[in-house]
């Protein structure tokens, strides 16, 4: 039996590690930051040597969700703007014009929500206001309690208050009745909680910085979900939860759905990568493109690819934004260009995330201390696809992010593509084996989906 544990020396430790890099053939380590409240302050990752294209096969893609497949990371980002707004009482754009995107958007954007929110914590700390803080975060635990059914959520808030110092505020009959009376708006939790704020708001004290993160993240997935209920009741603006251009595409073809009919499916693909001139195609070049889509189709439908999707949100967002996403696709695939009995096949593929996902892995299935850029999540989804370690090196991730690329790396999968979009064009993507800035349409009718042209 192998031994649970060896114990070294820190030159013992280092010889070893150079033994390990010489055994995965890595050429590079990434150190990644813990939390402040783990012990060690790094953990130190050898990175899968890149896998470069053209792959002389693909036995399955590991996709993250917000940026890369969907649009959701404009809603992150406005729920971390309203937590800073929240917390430093500057609810004006007059006061405060919001998160910039040079000096914020590449700290808050594919990393876990808590870091995200440490990170503006940390950036705004000296415009943090205390009465505004409590006042808001009050309304967090209230709204969180009276509208939630996710346990871990309820019990976090709870947790947090109590660590907070807001222990009798969550004993007192009078919030014990207006949380459990119903669900409560968010323009109007304020009201309800305002005599409460009155008497537990001097309380209010987190006893250290990593609880004073806790209880402004708190405040951000009060927002963040209340955007998300709306969402659930077809109220939400139009786009705001929606695939990213070509994912409709991209999906039923991968898992081989597709045949001939792919031909007709150009135009929009055109169409999108013509509407960005900086990326230098033209329209004869991108027609001579064009017959790589059936014979992509033909390649997957006799190799279809196994599809995981991971993501640093919750269970309770992931499966809100992905029912959204999909119901969309599905909504798209009714007006394609292509015979009825094809655009039945691909519905009924979309219609359950089973059948779309052969693994899918969210931060609940984790902890906050083991998200993006560790490799953890990526882990789990190797290991829910079934993909051997053999077949690491014929694996594809798909990132938006530096933490996510990172990520991908850690866990082996050697080809990680950077798809940039306008809210993470600025991050660092020196850990990328290739940066496609066209998306998924450009992934695949230029890119040929990473397989050679004869593959």
């Amino acid at each position: 039996m192998a031994e649970l544990a060896r114990y070294w020396t820190p030159v013992e430790a280092a010889r070893r590690l150079g033994e390990q890099a010489g055994q995965l053939h890595a050429a590079e380590f990434a150190e990644v930051r813990n939390l402040d409240f783990v012990f060690a302050p790094s953990e130190l990752y050898p990175l899968a040597p890149h896998a470069r294209p053209p792959l002389p096969r693909i036995a399955a893609f590991a996709v993250d969700m917000d940026g890369t497949s969907t649009t959701t990371e404009p809603l992150a980002l406005n729920a971390l703007e309203y937590m800073v707004r929240r917390i430093t009482g500057r609810l004006e754009v007059a006061q405060w014009p919001g998160l910039d995107e040079r000096l914020d958007h590449p700290h808050v954007v594919g990393n876990s929500n808590f870091r995200h929110t440490e990170f503006l914590v940390q950036r705004y700390r000296d415009q943090i206001d205390r009465a505004a803080f409590a006042r808001a975060f009050i309304e967090a635990v209230a709204w969180t309690l009276a509208n939630m059914t996710d346990a871990a959520r309820r019990r976090d808030v709870l947790r947090t208050a109590g660590h907070c110092g807001l222990g009798a505020l969550l004993a007192d009959s009078a919030f014990r009745r207006l949380v459990e009376g119903g669900a409560l708006d968010i323009e109007a939790v304020g009201q309800h909680v305002a005599p409460l704020v009155a008497k537990y708001g001097p309380a209010f004290q987190p006893p250290h910085e990593s609880e004073q993160v806790a209880a402004a993240l708190d405040i951000y997935y009060m927002r963040y979900h209340a955007i998300l209920g709306t969402l659930e009741r077809g109220a939400a603006p139009q786009g705001l939860v929606a695939p990213m251009p070509g994912y409709e595409v991209f999906v039923p073809l991968i898992k081989g759905w597709l045949g001939p009919e792919c031909d007709a499916l150009y135009e929009p693909l055109r169409v999108h990568l013509l509407q960005q001139p900086a990326l230098g195609h033209t329209a004869a070049e991108l027609d001579r493109y064009r017959p790589r889509l059936a014979r992509l189709a033909e390649h997957f439908r006799r190799q279809p690819a196994k599809l995981a999707l991971v993501t640093a949100s919750i269970a309770y967002e992931t499966h809100a934004c992905l029912r959204a996403v999909l119901r969309e696709m599905a909504v798209r695939v009714q007006d394609w260009p292509v015979p009825a009995d094809c655009r039945a096949r691909v519905a009924e593929g979309l219609a359950k995330e089973h059948t779309v996902f052969d693994g899918l892995v969210c931060a609940s299935d984790a902890w906050e201390a083991r998200l993006k850029p560790h490799r953890d999540l990526y882990s789990l989804a190797l290991f829910q696809m079934s993909v051997p370690r053999a077949d690491y090196n014929a694996c594809v991730g798909l990132e938006d992010t530096e933490p996510g690329i990172i990520a991908l790396r850690a866990a082996g999968i050697g080809c990680a593509i950077a798809l940039p979009n306008r809210d993470t064009q600025r991050q660092d993507y020196r850990a990328a084996t290739e940066i496609v800035r066209g998306g998924l349409p450009e992934l695949i009718l230029a890119r040929n989906l990473l397989l050679a042209d004869d593959a």
